[in-house]
C-alpha cells in the first residue's frame, strides 16, 4: 500500500478550504445597489450604506453569528453574480418567475412597498379615488412602472421627469398637480429634501403593492440558512422591530 505524504494531504486540504462557499467560512456576500431608504449612500458607514436593510442585516449578523460583507454593484450585475454563485444573497428583491430559477427566496416578505400620490398641502383631499386623477398633471419618474391601470392609462396627463426628487421639486413649485412615487422611498425623499411643510400624501392610496424579500443564490451554501433567516424576520415583524427601523427613515 502506497504511503500518502503528509505534505500532499495538507496541500489538498488547503485547496479544498479555498474553494468552499463563503458560508462555510462564516461569511456571506450580499450584493446590492443604493435604493433609499433601504440602502442609502453613506460615506461614513463601513459598508458605504446605511438604511433599513443595513439595520436588519446588522441584527441578522448577531442572531446568526456570521459576518456579512456588503458589495455594491449595479442591480443587473448583482443579479448576474447571484445567478453564477459569485455572491450569496440580496435584499429588497421582488418575486419574479425568472429570478426564481436561480434564486431561493426567504418565504417571509420583510417589507411591502406601494405606489402613492403626493400633492401640495390643502389639495390632498381632492383625490379620493382613481377617477379623481383625471384632468390633473401627474409627475412621474421616467421608465418607472407603478400599478395598473395607471401604467397603461393614456387618458391621464403624465409628465416624465428624471427622478422622483425632480417630481417633488416640480410639485413644490406648483408646476404639476400630483406626484407619484413608491412608499416609503418617496416619503424619505420628501423628508430629506425639506418638503414636509409643503407636500402631503393624498387621501386615496392604490391597493397595488409589491412584497420585498431576501433571496439567496441557489449556488450558495447559504441557502441552508433560509429557515433561520425566515425565523428572525418573522420575529422582527411580530415584535415591531422592522417597523421601528423603518420609522427612523421616514
Amino acid at each position: 500500500m502506497k504511503r500518502i505524504r503528509p505534505a500532499l494531504v495538507l496541500g489538498a486540504c488547503l485547496i479544498a478550504m479555498a474553494t468552499l462557499p463563503s458560508y462555510a467560512q462564516n461569511r456571506l456576500v450580499m450584493v446590492t445597489e443604493a435604493w433609499a431608504p433601504f440602502r442609502i449612500n453613506d460615506g461614513s458607514a463601513i459598508s458605504g450604506f446605511s438604511g433599513i436593510d443595513i439595520d436588519i442585516i446588522s441584527i441578522l449578523e448577531r442572531e446568526l453569528g456570521i459576518k456579512i460583507e456588503i458589495q455594491r454593484h449595479p442591480w443587473a450585475r448583482a443579479l448576474e453574480m447571484l445567478r453564477n454563485g459569485q455572491a450569496d444573497f440580496c435584499t429588497g428583491a421582488a418575486y419574479t418567475a425568472e429570478r426564481a430559477q436561480f434564486m431561493e427566496y426567504v418565504p417571509t416578505s420583510y417589507f411591502v412597498v406601494q405606489p402613492v400620490f403626493y400633492a401640495l398641502k390643502g389639495q390632498a383631499g381632492s383625490v379620493k379615488s382613481y377617477g379623481d386623477l383625471k384632468g390633473k398633471i401627474i409627475g412621474q419618474s421616467i421608465d418607472s412602472f407603478y400599478f395598473e391601470p395607471y401604467n397603461s392609462d393614456t387618458s391621464l396627463k403624465k409628465l416624465d421627469l428624471p427622478t422622483e426628487k425632480q417630481v417633488l421639486l416640480m410639485l413644490s413649485l406648483g408646476r404639476i398637480d400630483l406626484g407619484i412615487g413608491t412608499e416609503p422611498n418617496i416619503s424619505y425623499d420628501v423628508s430629506i429634501s425639506g418638503y414636509r411643510s409643503q407636500l402631503v400624501r393624498v387621501d386615496w392610496i392604490p391597493v397595488a403593492h409589491t412584497d420585498l424579500f431576501f433571496a439567496f443564490s441557489k449556488k450558495s451554501s447559504g441557502v441552508s440558512l433560509i429557515p433561520r433567516v425566515d425565523a428572525v424576520l418573522k420575529r422582527m415583524l411580530a415584535d415591531g422591530t422592522i417597523e421601528k427601523i423603518a420609522n427612523k427613515y421616514r
